[in-house]
């Protein structure tokens, strides 16, 4: 008598799109923030550990965290980054106030007296009005202080770019292996000085839609020719 024997489960295809898309998010993050793009480190660890690189994490994230942190070492910003997350934390009571001026209007709440009604709206925009301030004074004093201090932290920037290209590398050995199309691993850089990739397109972003800024990002692929 035979057995019915069951199905083997097909994790290893997940498996495999996961380990590349992690490497991806991880050359995406880490080139962001070799440019100053500062980000928790927290999902950057959990990527490290599933392609089981803890090690190459531990080797960074002195790096990493130097850059991550450096506004708490310039004078006035700590205070102003506690204001924008005050204000931040504000943004459900101002969505509440938004919503309950709206059902005012159409009818289906009590109508309150003017001035009440008026504070209403007003307290949302205020928020916004100031989070948006300070939140620019922030941006605005971090850049000016990177312009002053051009070398800033380039031993750092130099060891994270070693990582990336370490990354560059697995990814382009991984797509290889897997017979992925290269295209669906498209990155958009701030650095186009690595190995392993082809740079499909130079950009200078705007501010606001008007203003350029003063560096370009690079859309690239993988590439085993580059």
């Amino acid at each position: 008598m035979g057995y019915y024997k069951f199905p083997t489960p097909k994790f290893g295809r997940k498996r495999e799109v996961d380990r590349l898309s992690d490497l991806h998010y991880l050359i995406l993050q880490l080139d962001g923030i070799r440019a100053f793009r500062r980000i928790g480190t927290e999902k950057i660890e959990s990527a490290f550990q599933r392609i089981n690189s803890t090690g190459v994490w531990r080797k960074i994230k002195p790096d990493v965290e130097e850059i991550v942190y450096l506004p708490n070492a310039i004078s006035g910003l700590p205070r102003l980054m506690k204001i924008v997350m005050t204000l931040r934390a504000l943004f459900p009571v101002c969505l509440v106030l938004i919503i309950l001026a709206l059902l005012i209007r159409l009818g289906f709440a009590p109508m309150l007296p003017p001035i009440i009604y008026y504070a209403l709206l007003a307290f949302p925009v205020l928020i916004m009005f100031a989070f948006v301030s300070v939140d620019f004074t922030i941006r605005r004093r971090i850049a000016k202080y990177e312009e002053e201090h051009p070398t800033m932290q380039s031993g750092e920037k130099e060891h994270i770019k070693a990582v990336i290209q370490e990354l560059i590398m697995k990814l382009l050995k991984e797509i290889k292996s897997r017979g992925e199309n290269p295209s669906n691993y498209r990155m958009k850089l701030f650095y186009n000085d690595y190995k392993g990739i082809k740079i499909i397109k130079e950009h200078r972003e705007k501010v606001f839609g008007i203003f350029k800024r003063k560096y370009s990002t690079y859309i690239a692929i993988p590439s085993m020719t580059s």
